[in-house]
């Protein structure tokens, strides 16, 4: 076991197997569980001994096990846990225990008590010093001490249905022993120590009567460890091993004794009936069959042979014969020489048998006298043997095939073909024989040779069997297993693995066996089934070279062979243990076990992992798994693999389904189905297709929405723009009503009129074109928004020009424009600066008698702005008021159309104009003209 699978410890007390095929190890280092790959250790805080003992089952299947300090545990959820703590009563020795349905009954040196499950109350229930105990169905046997005085009474009492019975009774002065109980279902075993050596009671449970019977000489002087019973016979495991007995009426008949130098402390027999062995100090030891014995020998096997009943001879590498009945070696022949035994043949009529040397000798032995012949090289390096009749012998070897009549006179010799000879049979009147470049039949009256093809090829053959009558088996070099029957031949399909390269073949009784690297098969002709022993079976080796005995099967190897029953307990029927899903985990995260998870879409990374137990089920279990909702088939699993990986699962239900067989088992177990529904996406359920589809409709609404409202809007903007278009018009033209009037017109046709009756007939001419021109420009800037500053400027010096004739030449005026400004491209609203102009002239200078002066500067300003400045040094906006007349309070025409204009150039058109009028004084705070500055965008 050690080799498999690396133990926990060396030092074992018990082993038990649970329903769930868990086997349970009661060691030194604690209590440990293996399911088939891994050793799972249960601890308890409250444990003051890692030592645990006595493992058993109560009727729940839960298990219980104590140490010996008197702290009693079960095993429950995958952890250890305390029952109770009987320090007080077992003082430091370790107390045998009962688990009762209600209660735990423990065996102390102070007496025996139930303690209840449930509320822990301890009830007494019998008095005196109990030393070992034991339970069959519902009867108890207790091994009590009674002190009384110097006298130590030794009593064996039987307990049921709560009555104490006095069995055996030792009277003594001194305490006996190691006293053991061992109860079966027919007798009990009483053991103890004495100066002389083992002593055994048997008590007959029908009358509750003992007998001591004669301890047998293998267990006189041994420690027995525990008796268990398997097959009506009883195990006695001792410090020297197994002893098997079998109890025929009152004496134990030894049969056989196992593990000799093992100190064996218990055993258990799997679901798969394999033994597992516990030791006391050299670990755990299994056997897959106990029917097959490998035996172990200090020289190198060359050959064998098969000889009378289960008699068998093996040939060594240093010319030694070595005798076997079964698995005694009864004699041992040494042969002249060191030389190499390479092949055997017995000839049980006769008695003789041929040996082969691998050089130029050989011998015959008489097996009646044991003599020894020397024939040189009549039978070297022999490859195969084959008996013709009582008469003639075929031999090969390494360059041809002969036959020899009477070979043990060697009276004849004839040689068949030259050629290495592999292998050779007799079937009915045929020879059969198989050189290394072809497969050749011989007739044994002329000895005439046919060569037998396969497919119209040569056929290389490596081993054949015969059944003597009309059929031979074939192991081809390169076609597998052949059939030959009544001169056909075919391909034996049976089953075998492919590609399996078969050693040898032989014919038994209706069995063909057959040898490969992977074990050996058994081929049944009549049934037509084929059955494997491999090392699951206990077979743990490739197997090349087989005999088959009368009711033995010999496996040989070179130092050591195995012994295989022929019939009877050679075949196991395998199982497989429940297969069982143990964790899953989600997104790396472990997870509670269920059988239907509902997951969001990002937890869709999945791990499963499983077990069947059993004795190296990772090795020996083939697991297959499948997803409907994926899988067409099942899909194998990789060995010693116990997990599958979803990487990353699309939305919907997935079912994972598993199973798993063990390798020579027949059907498959299933694990119960795990279903997995993983949701979609919020961005692909309906609800939020139907929210996109609310949202594009929304979307395409408020668009048409916005869009009627924009187009409202425009068309209300458009309405305003005309209203502000014609109300600016109108604006233009109360400007241009107040440019042009009467009072202006009427001063200008004097100054023409003047000039005509002065008869400065030029001046008036000129007056008059300007006065023209200044109409024109009127008439036509009132139909645009929008000048050129130098068209507006133009204006307003034609403008002053002719204003400066009405004041007779006192008035001086400037216009000075920056030279940064491009006149030309700056736009302005059309004749804006007149107004501001013309109030300078009418308000301002016309009162003022003389020095008259009036400046307009066009400049750029911060943040590229325009600005025209109006400067007059007229009498000041105070004084000009002053001098209206009452009927002549409001503003001016021009000036309130003006503003209007900024009012809609600002919060219409969104056109920054601004306006700002400042009353200009000297430094004696006297009025001195007044200043208007108009500020916009360029």
């Amino acid at each position: 076991m050690g080799s498999i699978s690396q133990l926990p410890d060396f030092e074992f007390y018990d082993i038990a197997e649970d329903e769930d095929h868990y086997i349970w190890l009661a060691a030194d280092k604690g209590l440990y569980r293996y399911d088939g790959k891994t050793y799972h250790n249960f601890d308890n805080p409250k444990k003051k001994s890692n030592s645990i003992f006595q493992l058993q089952f109560d009727h729940e299947g839960k298990l219980w096990c104590n140490n010996i300090y008197g702290q009693f545990f079960y095993v429950e959820n995958d952890s250890l846990k305390l029952f109770f703590d009987a320090s007080k009563f077992v003082k430091g020795q370790l107390a045998s225990y009962q688990v009762l349905e209600k209660s735990v009954r423990i065996f102390t040196e102070s007496g025996i008590y139930d303690i209840n499950k449930d509320s822990k109350n301890i009830s007494p229930v019998f008095n005196g010093m109990c030393i070992s105990n034991a339970t069959v169905n519902d009867a108890n046997y207790t091994f009590v001490i009674n002190l009384e005085g110097a006298l130590k009474r030794h009593r064996v009492y039987k307990f049921k249905n709560g009555i104490a019975k006095k069995i055996i009774e030792i009277t003594t002065s001194k305490l006996i022993q190691s006293p053991k109980l061992f109860a079966f279902n027919n007798v009990v075993f009483f053991t103890h120590k004495s100066s002389n050596g083992n002593v055994i009671y048997l008590v007959d449970k029908q009358n509750d009567s003992y007998t001591k019977i004669e301890t047998p000489k293998q267990l006189q002087n041994e420690t027995i460890y525990n008796v268990l019973s398997f097959n009506n016979e009883y195990w006695f495991l001792t410090n020297s091993g197994v002893h098997i007995f079998k109890l025929t009426g009152k004496s134990l008949i030894f049969k056989e004794q196992l593990f000799k130098s093992e100190s064996i402390t218990d055993i258990q027999i799997d679901f798969n009936k394999n033994y597992w062995f516990a030791t006391l100090d050299n670990g755990v030891f299994v056997s897959p069959n106990l029917n097959i014995r490998q035996v172990e020998h200090k020289n190198k096997v060359t050959a064998s042979a098969a000889l009378h009943d289960n008699n068998f001879v093996l040939g060594t590498n240093n010319s030694k014969l070595l005798f076997y009945n079964k698995d005694k070696l009864y004699k041992t022949i040494q042969l002249p020489g060191k030389k190499i035994i390479g092949n055997l043949f017995f000839d049980d009529k006769t008695e003789q048998l041929i040996v082969s040397i691998n050089s130029s000798e050989s011998f015959i032995v008489n097996l009646k006298s044991f003599k020894i012949k020397d024939v040189t090289y009549t039978f070297s390096v022999a490859k195969s043997f084959s008996k013709i009749n009582d008469s003639t012998l075929f031999y090969g070897n390494y360059r041809q095939g002969i036959v020899y009549k009477k070979p043990y006179s060697l009276d004849h010799k004839k040689e068949l073909r030259s050629s290495r000879v592999k292998a050779s049979a007799v079937c009915k009147n045929s020879l059969f024989v198989s050189y290394i470049d072809g497969f050749f039949v011989y007739n044994l009256e002329n000895f005439k040779s046919k060569e037998i093809n396969y497919n119209s090829k040569n056929l290389l053959v490596n081993a054949i069997a015969s059944n003597n009558e009309k059929i031979i088996w074939l192991a081809t070099q390169h076609n597998g297993l052949l059939k030959l029957e009544n001169n056909t031949l075919s391909k034996l399909e049976i089953g075998l693995p492919k590609n399996l390269h078969i050693n040898n073949l032989k014919y038994d009784n209706n069995l063909l066996w057959i040898s490969s690297d992977s074990g050996l098969f058994q081929y049944n002709i009549n049934t037509k089934t084929l059955k494997f022993l491999s090392a699951q079976d206990g077979l743990n080796t490739a197997v090349n070279n087989f005999l088959i005995l009368k009711n033995k099967i010999v496996v040989t190897l070179p130092t050591s062979f195995y012994l295989l029953p022929k019939h009877e307990g050679l075949f196991k029927s395998f199982k497989t243990a429940r297969v069982k899903i143990e964790s899953v985990k989600i997104n790396d995260r472990d997870t509670l076990l269920k059988p239907t998870y509902k997951l969001p879409h990002d937890l869709n990374k999945i791990e499963i992992q499983f077990n069947s137990n059993g004795f190296q089920s990772n090795q020996l279990v083939n697991y297959k798994y499948r997803v409907k909702q994926l899988d067409t088939s099942w899909q194998n699993i990789p060995k010693n693999t116990h997990f599958v990986n979803f990487n990353s699962l699309a939305n919907g239900s997935y079912t994972f389904e598993l199973k798993a067989k063990n390798s020579s088992a027949k059907g498959y177990v299933y694990a119960s189905p795990i279903t997995f529904i993983i949701s979609k996406p919020f961005w692909e359920t309906y609800w939020f297709y139907g929210l996109i589809m609310l949202s594009i409709f929304g979307l395409i609404w408020l668009y048409f929405i916005n869009r009627l409202k924009q187009k409202e809007k425009q068309r209300i903007l458009e309405i305003d723009k005309i209203l502000i278009d014609k109300k600016i018009t109108n604006l233009r033209l109360e400007n241009l009503r107040s440019q042009m009037n009467p009072h202006f017109i009427f001063n200008a046709l004097n100054s023409i009129q003047d000039y005509i009756v002065s008869n400065e007939k030029e001046l008036a001419s000129s007056y008059l074109v300007k006065f023209s021109r200044l109409i024109r420009m009127y008439l036509d800037y009132s139909q645009q928004n929008e000048i050129s500053l130098e068209e507006e400027l133009n204006a307003l010096k034609l403008y002053l020009e002719l204003e400066k004739v009405r004041f007779e030449d006192e008035l001086d005026y400037k216009i000075s424009v920056d030279n940064q400004l491009n006149t030309k491209q700056i736009k302005v609203p059309s004749l804006f600066i007149q107004p501001y102009v013309e109030n300078a002239l009418k308000h301002g200078l016309l009162h003022k008698p003389n020095n008259r002066q009036l400046q307009v500067e066009a400049k750029i300003i911060l943040d590229n702005r325009l600005q025209i400045t109006v400067t007059d040094n007229g009498i000041g906006r105070e004084q000009s008021e002053k001098l209206k007349r009452p009927n002549k309070q409001h503003k001016p025409f021009a000036t309130r159309a003006n503003q209007e204009r900024v009012y809609l150039y600002k919060n219409k058109l969104k056109r920054d104009i601004t306006i700002i009028t400042k009353d200009l004084v000297t430094d004696k705070n006297i009025p001195s003209g007044t200043r208007v500055i108009i500020m916009m965008p360029m």
